[in-house]
């Protein structure tokens, strides 16, 4: 572990910057990145925080390299891939916070928890240089369904790193939702003050000698700049950042970098003659360069346009019911698009042997098409890996109980609601009917009137929690009948 800090005379450790090992784990982080191990590299980078957080080039590098990992399919960071950055510093806190975000970039409430840190931290350049991007996420995130508790959570960070004019964007989009917050219009009132403040650069310690028009022309340059830049996009902004990137793509077409943040533009088009240029783009690529990144990325949008078939044919069947050749085509177009994510998934798992989470997602697809033996074999892999347990556990369970060997399926499901923690409690009535229904088949084909006690008392349990969950009510009164058959 590293630990940039030193003991005072009161024993309680303060913060000593070291650019030199700041520098070494950026230098890391740089080889890492070039070899596409993003989430190795943003552990570095994290490190190179750790060491030397004033120091914006560490962050605005970090910040390259999550865009690349988002965009790449990326995930977030487990609690045991942050906790080697632990620390009793708030710079420690920083960087884990920082590091939660950059695995997770679209992710509003990672942001904000990251300016907290960096408030908490003294941080408050570094804070300011975050401010424009987070509040680009949280604009996209508010588009359809705008927040007033959060944007109001983020006026505040946003004041205390300095960041005058996301505080204002805060406070238009607050009143918006509440136009009658008289409190919230005076602020409003008062930041404006302070943004003209920060604008003409009266605050500044030459006494505010730059001319404001210009000042205030740098600021719109800024916001310009980060909305080209920005991961999420914003209305308007994509045809300026295709420009940009197939600018850079045509003049080093096999540049990594180049390849993927031209196709990302072209995709975020959201037509299809720009997607199929995508895809053969990232094809082109991946003949050139042998980067199997680049073949998967078009199977994505491979994959992407035949869900979308799929999604049209269940829209149609959904609007003629009785329509007997509008629910075969369902039918039909389901079993190719699974024969195809199985190609895929199992192309991609020899290519990438050592990722749990392929296996996972190859093994869901084994079994909605029927294969469960093979299903299972990817499941227990992919069991191994603790973030994917609970939903590994869960579909090697249902592989079980479908092949009739329900005494595993049961092991299985009590395994997965053991490793159920607070982000996962939407899975738990799935599990607990799915035990339910294991429990009720062993019970009947043993006899056993224990077993049919179990079910009737998680049946109660789901019960309880959700009287209308699918045939629940139905089932309690079975299992009513089942508990007083065998006693």
């Amino acid at each position: 572990m590293i630990l940039p800090w030193k003991k005072n005379d009161n024993d309680k450790p303060s913060f000593v910057p070291s650019p030199e090992k700041a520098r070494m784990f950026s230098e890391r982080a740089e080889k890492a990145q070039s070899q596409s191990s993003y989430d190795v590299a943003l552990f570095y980078f994290a490190n190179a925080v750790k060491c030397d957080p004033q120091h914006i080039p560490i962050h605005e590098a970090m910040y390259a390299c999550a865009k690349l990992h988002v965009v790449g399919g990326g995930k977030p960071a487990t609690a045991a891939e942050i906790k080697p950055l632990d620390g009793p510093l708030p710079i420690d806190r920083l960087a884990i916070a920082e590091l939660h975000w950059m695995r997770d970039l679209n992710n509003v409430d990672r942001a904000l928890d990251m300016l907290t840190a960096a408030v908490k931290a003294d941080q408050i350049p570094f804070g300011a240089w975050a401010g424009p991007k987070v509040f680009n996420l949280l604009s996209v995130s508010f588009r359809d369904k705008p927040n007033k508790k959060m944007l109001l959570r983020a006026k505040n960070l946003f004041v205390e790193v300095n960041s005058w004019e996301e505080a204002k964007l805060c406070i238009e989009k607050a009143l918006e939702i509440d136009p009658s917050d008289i409190q919230l219009d005076r602020e409003f009132k008062q930041i404006l003050a302070n943004r003209a403040i920060v604008a003409s650069g009266f605050d500044r310690a030459d006494g505010g000698t730059g001319n404001f028009r210009e000042n205030v022309r740098d600021l719109d340059k800024q916001r310009a700049m980060e909305e080209a830049d920005a991961l999420t996009g914003s209305a308007g902004s994509e045809d300026r950042n295709l420009a940009r990137t197939k600018a850079e793509y045509d003049a080093n077409p096999t540049v990594p970098d180049n390849i993927q943040k031209y196709c990302t533009s072209l995709r975020r088009m959201g037509t299809p003659e720009h997607e199929a240029i995508a895809y053969r783009t990232f094809l082109a690529a991946y003949e050139a360069l042998k980067e199997y990144r680049f073949r998967m990325a078009a199977g994505d949008i491979k994959l992407m346009r035949a869900m979308r078939q799929l999604n049209a044919a269940e829209e149609a069947a959904k609007a003629s019911p009785a329509d007997a050749t509008a629910q075969a085509n369902v039918a039909r177009v389901r079993k190719a698009v699974l024969d195809l994510q199985a190609a895929e998934y199992r192309e991609r798992a020899i290519n990438y042997p050592t990722d749990r989470s392929i296996k996972s997602e190859l093994g869901r697809i084994l079994f909605e098409l029927g294969q469960y033996e093979d299903a299972m074999g990817c499941l227990q892999i992919a069991k191994e890996e603790p973030k994917m347990r609970v939903a590994a556990a869960h579909m090697l369970g249902r592989c079980f109980a479908v092949s009739g060997w329900h005494a595993e399926a049961i092991g299985e499901f009590k395994d997965a609601l053991g490793a159920l923690d607070a982000t996962q409690t939407d899975r738990e009535q799935h599990i607990k009917y799915d035990l339910m229904l294991s429990l009720i088949e062993l019970a009947r084909s043993e006899k056993s009137g224990q077993h049919a006690r179990d079910a009737a008392d998680i049946c109660s349990s789901i019960l309880r929690k959700d009287i209308s969950y699918r045939d629940i009510r139905q089932r309690r009164k079975d299992l009513d009948e089942l508990v007083k058959e065998l006693g």
